[in-house]
């Protein structure tokens, strides 16, 4: 896949429009769902009065046969007829009493028809004697002997046969199945009675009313298993709910479309350089890292701590500090922020400072952190702890800007300096910090900042010189140690060194970098100073004498 089509599919619109039509599309279908698990039900509850029906009418009838079977008639005589129309009568479900003379497939006559000049054959019965029980049944058997009758259903045993007031299939229904299966395993199918033979199988291959044809099986316990099962058609389930239907599917819309524009408003607003810091500082952090600049004594050369620089990297592309910092001082997630630069840079730099005991390592403080009601989350913050546990020995620097907001820090600056830390003032010279406070504050180190290092070259301009050696004064009067910040050339190290100023950094030496790199630069390092200890020194001695 190509940039262009990843960063389409990546595009806050094109996530929204996914969002967006899957929240309708899963909308339209929990509501279909809903309409069809209802529709199921109520078949279901419609089938279910049907077979019931039908078990009951059994269950009443089947008291009758020996009662039958004791009529002392074996003709057709109006006694007989009017005993077999008193039982019909007191029957609640039963409509009409066939006498078979013979115990066969003949009927002489019965109580609702009367007698026939001749036998009437009904033929082989649809259910034969299925279940050992001496019942036989004519189903739906075509009958033309009474005027209006086409079809008659009745249940044999002995000389005698019930039929039963119709109840009749579920007209409901787009089609059905009547099962005569075993008693104690209805999924045992004995015999099937119906248009449809093959609705059982379709019946076992659906899905469930949500994917398909709304199915409904109940059954009822007869001589056996009595199952019935009904079909209703998806189509005229949507049919039947087009309106329902249509309003859901415009609901699902309206639904879509604003999930499609909160994510879209979302996707953009996480997008945008605070949406991206305040994602990752929910996820702990996860999308910054930890870059490291050496610190060189400069009588030595010799690495003797690094400052870490916080990073910023994620699927966007990089911030640069100018940009998330103003964000995290904004949300007041400050000490959150150092703390996961502590313990970033604790893990980084763990391995590689195994044998510098006196390795220092200085990490930028916020002012705000040190006053105030926060003084107490520095004070109890673990990963503080773990890392002078660790034997970090830790240089907290603080913005010099941050002295002249009048922060009262002091109470903070003390507590750190117990713990084993040293206190380092950034950036000094670019504030209005005066001597009062730099007394009170008592730091170990003052830290030039770069735009002083960058007028030491030849014709340089003047004031700015002055406010470098005013500096300087400042430093040894109050016995300070001073570190050059932005060296980039040999002449402003030579210069440096002129001026007795203790430590420097800058890319005269090497710019910020990952802890793999900068691992390897300490050992290149420390195999120059056991092997080619002069070589920068001489470096030094001829920039310096050309200065001169």
């Amino acid at each position: 896949m190509s940039n262009r089509n990843s960063a389409r599919l990546n595009s806050p619109t094109f996530r929204g429009l996914l969002a967006g039509i899957a929240t309708a599309v899963i909308s339209i279908f929990v509501a279909w769902a809903g309409i069809a698990v209802e529709t199921q039900r109520d078949l279901a509850e419609k089938t279910r009065t049907i077979s019931d029906t039908w078990a009951i009418k059994l269950a009443s009838g089947r008291v009758l046969y020996p009662d039958l079977e004791k009529i002392p008639y074996s003709d057709c005589s109006e006694a007989h007829l009017r005993q077999l129309s008193e039982f019909t009568y007191k029957g609640e479900y039963i409509n009409n009493i066939w006498f078979f003379p013979d115990g066969d497939t003949r009927a002489a006559c019965s109580s609702a028809f009367g007698t026939w000049p001749e036998t009437v054959d009904l033929g082989e019965p649809n259910i034969l004697d299925v279940f050992n029980n001496g019942y036989v049944t004519w189903f739906n058997t075509p009958f033309d002997k009474i005027e209006g009758v086409e079809h008659v259903t009745l249940i044999k045993k002995g000389r005698y046969a019930i039929s039963y007031i119709p109840t009749g299939s579920l007209a409901y229904a787009d089609d059905d199945l009547i099962m005569l299966t075993e008693a104690d395993d209805t999924s045992k199918i004995i015999q099937r009675l119906g248009k449809n033979p093959d609705l059982l199988e379709k019946y076992r291959s659906s899905f469930g009313p949500v994917f398909g044809n709304v199915y409904a099986k109940t059954c009822a316990n007869y001589n056996g298993g009595l199952c019935y099962l009904t079909k209703i058609s998806a189509q005229r389930v949507l049919s039947e709910n087009t309106p329902l239907v249509l309003l859901f599917i415009v609901f699902s819309l309206a639904l879509g479309w604003l999930v499609y524009d909160r994510t879209t408003r979302s996707a953009l607003r996480r997008r945008t350089p605070r949406g991206r810091v305040l994602s990752a500082m929910k996820r702990g952090g996860s999308n910054f890292h930890c870059h490291y600049q050496p610190i060189l004594a400069l009588d030595t050369m010799e690495v003797e701590g690094c400052e870490v620089l916080a990073r910023f990297e994620d699927a966007y592309g990089p911030l640069y500090p100018d940009q998330f910092i103003p964000i995290i001082q904004e949300t007041e997630c400050t000490w959150e922020f150092t703390e996961i630069i502590l313990n970033k840079a604790r893990i980084d730099l763990l391995p590689c400072l195994e044998n510098r005991p006196d390795f220092k390592i200085s990490v930028n403080f916020f002012p705000e952190d040190l006053a105030g009601d926060r003084i107490l989350r520095v004070k109890q913050s673990p990963v503080l702890a773990n890392v002078l546990d660790d034997g970090f020995n830790l240089c907290c620097e603080v913005l010099e800007t941050g002295i002249r907001q009048g922060l009262s820090i002091t109470e903070t600056l003390d507590h750190l300096r117990s713990l084993g830390c040293l206190i380092a003032i950034d950036d000094f010279g670019t504030g209005f910090s005066n001597l009062a406070q730099i007394k009170e504050l008592q730091p170990d180190l003052i830290k030039i900042d770069k735009v002083f290092v960058d007028d030491l070259v030849p014709n340089s301009e003047v004031t700015r010189n002055a406010f470098l050696h005013a500096i300087l004064d400042i430093a040894r009067a109050h016995n300070l140690k001073v570190c050059a910040e932005g060296i980039e050339t040999m002449e402003q190290l030579a210069s440096l060194r002129n001026h007795n100023v203790h430590c420097g950094q800058g890319y005269f030496f090497a710019r910020p970098m990952p802890v793999q790199d900068f691992s390897l630069y300490l050992l290149k390092n420390k195999i120059r100073d056991r092997f080619q200890p002069d070589t920068l020194l001489a470096d030094f001695r001829s920039a310096k004498k050309d200065i001169a």
